[in-house]
């Protein structure tokens, strides 16, 4: 299984970044089944049964954020992600 992103990718929205960056994550901490509901990703825990928002799991103090390429009409925008799709802030330490 490749852990990694491709930086080289150009996701065509924000949304389909966000699930590759919240994908990768949830594959690294044993999460499954990630999906996006009510604005926020939810996943399956490990040996969980009940889904939880990613949001209220990360540890933001310790968890990197992944940089990405987003198409924007004719040019790619690069944002780092967090595992919540949330855009990291510009000191936040990045894969």
């Amino acid at each position: 299984m490749n852990q990694s992103i491709d930086s080289t990718v150009i996701y065509p929205n924000l949304k389909t970044a966000a699930a590759a960056v919240c994908q990768r994550w949830c594959e690294e901490q044993g999460y499954t089944n990630h999906f996006y509901q009510n604005g926020s990703w939810w996943a399956f825990p490990p040996n969980g049964v009940i889904p939880v928002k990613i949001h209220e799991v990360i540890d933001l103090e310790h968890t990197l954020a992944q940089r990405v390429q987003v198409k924007h009409y004719s040019i790619a925008l690069s944002i780092a992600l967090l595992p919540d799709g949330c855009i990291a802030p510009h000191n936040h330490p990045e894969i």
